[in-house]
C-alpha cells in the first residue's frame, strides 16, 4: 500500500526542514527569535520537539488519507505511521515530566508556584483560543449560520472546549475532527500541572504520613475531576514517568557523562528504531521502556550525532506548539474541504501527495507566524501579568502594614 511507504514521511520531513531553513534565512523576525532564544541547557530536547510535532502531522495525514478511502478513522496499520502519533505523544509527555520535575528537584521548597501557574495559562491559551474560535466559526459557516441547539447548550459546549474537551458543536458531527482531536493530550498535560504540587509534597518535600495520604487523595480527586471531562487513561499517564526518571538520571555525573557518549547515541537511535518499527502502540511496557532509554540519553545532552542541532531543527522546535495545535485544521481545510471545491479526488495518490506536501509547507509557514505574533506575545503577557500580580500583592501588604 502506498500509504505505508516510509518515503512519504521522509519526504515530508525534508520539506518541513527546508521550509524552516527558508523561514529563518529570509525573514529577519524569525531569525531574531531564534537568536534571542540562545543555546538552551537542553538543546537536544528543543530540537526533538520539532521532530515530534511534525511527526504527529504526518501521522494524522496518513489517518486522513485512509479515512478518505475507507470512511473509517483508525490508527494506521503500519507501525511507523502509528508510532509517529502515539510514540511522539509519549515523548512529549516525557519532555513535560522531565522539565517540570527537574525544576522541582532543583528548586525544592523555593519553587515559584505562582510563576508556574501563570506561565502555563499564558502558554496554552493565547494560541488555543483563536483556534477554538476558528472551529466554532467554521461549524456555523458550514451550517449556513443556523442555530440547531439552544443557546444554553452552545454555551455549555463553549465552556467544555475551553477546558480542552471536544463535544460536538451545534450538532456538527465529530467536531473535534476539524482539528484531528489533538487537544486530548492537553487534558493530560493539565492534570500533570495540577497534580505536580501534590506529587512534589509526596516524593520530594516528604512531610508527615498524614500529609502524604492527603496529597495522594488529592491527586486521585484531581484525576477524577479532570477525567470527568477527558476520560483520562492510566496507561497514557505513564508517559510522564519516563521524563521523571530522566530527571533523576541526569543528577548522577557518571550516568550523565555516559549519556553524552557516541555509544549512548547509537543505543538511543536503536531503541527509537525498535520502538517505532516493532510496535503499533506506544503506551505499553516494551515501547515505553525503549522510548525512555531514548529520551534519557537525549536529556543527558546527546545531540544524536548532530541531528538535533541545526538551526532549522531548532526553529521547528520553537514553533512545535503551533505545529501540533494547528496541523489538524490545516489538514481538514486543504485535504477534506478544498479538493471537492476544485473537483479533485483526494483519495487518488497523485492528488493526495501534492496536497500533503502543500500542507507541510503551509503548516511551517503558518506556525512560524503564529509563534512570533501570537505565542511569543502571549508568553510576554504572562510575564507582565505575573509582575502585576506581585506588584499588587506587595502594595496591599505595604498598605496593611501601614494600617496595622
Amino acid at each position: 500500500m502506498t500509504e505505508t511507504n516510509p518515503l512519504i514521511a521522509l519526504t515530508a520531513y525534508l520539506l518541513a526542514i527546508a521550509t524552516a531553513a527558508l523561514m529563518i534565512r529570509t525573514v529577519p523576525a524569525f531569525a531574531r527569535q531564534l537568536d534571542h532564544s540562545g543555546e538552551s541547557r537542553y538543546a537536544g530536547i528543543d530540537g526533538l520537539r520539532g521532530y515530534l510535532a511534525f511527526g504527529v502531522f504526518v501521522h494524522h495525514s496518513i489517518i486522513t488519507w485512509i479515512f478518505l478511502r475507507t470512511g473509517v478513522f483508525d490508527l494506521p496499520p503500519n507501525n511507523l505511521y502509528a508510532q509517529l502519533g502515539q510514540g511522539c505523544v509519549a515523548l512529549f509527555f516525557m519532555i513535560t515530566g522531565f522539565l517540570f520535575w527537574d525544576r522541582l528537584l532543583t528548586h525544592g521548597r523555593q519553587h515559584d508556584w505562582l510563576a508556574f501557574a501563570v506561565s502555563r495559562v499564558f502558554r496554552l491559551y493565547p494560541l488555543y483560543l483563536p483556534l477554538m474560535l476558528a472551529v466554532f466559526v467554521t461549524v456555523f459557516y458550514v451550517q449556513n449560520w443556523e442555530l440547531k441547539e439552544p443557546v444554553g447548550r452552545i454555551i455549555a459546549q463553549t465552556l467544555a472546549w475551553l477546558v480542552f474537551d471536544r463535544p460536538d458543536v451545534n450538532q456538527y458531527p465529530q467536531t473535534g475532527m476539524l482539528i484531528s482531536n489533538v487537544t486530548w493530550t492537553l487534558g493530560y498535560e493539565v492534570f500533570f500541572y495540577l497534580s505536580l504540587p501534590l506529587a512534589g509534597m509526596v516524593f520530594i518535600y516528604r512531610g508527615s504520613w498524614a500529609q502524604t495520604v492527603l496529597c495522594l487523595i488529592g491527586i486521585y480527586a484531581l484525576y477524577q475531576l479532570v477525567g470527568w471531562e477527558h476520560s483520562l487513561k492510566k496507561h497514557y499517564l505513564t508517559g510522564f514517568l519516563g521524563g521523571i526518571a530522566a530527571a533523576y538520571w541526569i543528577r548522577r555525573p557518571q550516568l550523565l557523562a555516559w549519556g553524552k557518549s557516541p555509544m549512548a547515541g547509537i543505543i538511543a537511535l536503536v531503541a527509537l528504531a525498535i520502538a517505532f518499527t516493532a510496535f503499533n502502540r506506544a503506551f505499553r511496557l516494551g515501547p515505553l521502556l525503549l522510548l525512555t532509554v531514548f529520551f534519557t540519553i537525549v536529556a543527558s545532552g546527546n545531540l544524536l550525532f548532530g541531528v538535533l542541532k541545526p538551526r532549522s531543527i531548532r526553529w521547528l522546535g520553537e514553533i512545535s506548539y503551533s505545529t501540533y495545535l494547528l496541523h489538524g485544521f490545516v489538514l481538514w481545510v486543504l485535504v477534506q474541504r478544498l479538493p471537492p471545491l476544485l473537483h479533485l479526488d483526494a483519495r487518488e495518490t497523485w492528488t493526495f501527495l501534492p496536497l500533503m506536501a502543500l500542507c507541510s509547507f503551509l503548516l511551517i509557514v503558518i506556525s512560524s507566524l503564529t509563534y512570533v505574533y501570537i505565542e511569543k506575545p502571549g508568553i510576554t503577557a504572562g510575564k507582565k501579568t505575573l509582575q502585576w500580580i506581585r506588584h499588587n500583592r506587595k502594595t496591599r501588604k505595604e498598605f496593611s502594614d501601614e494600617v496595622a
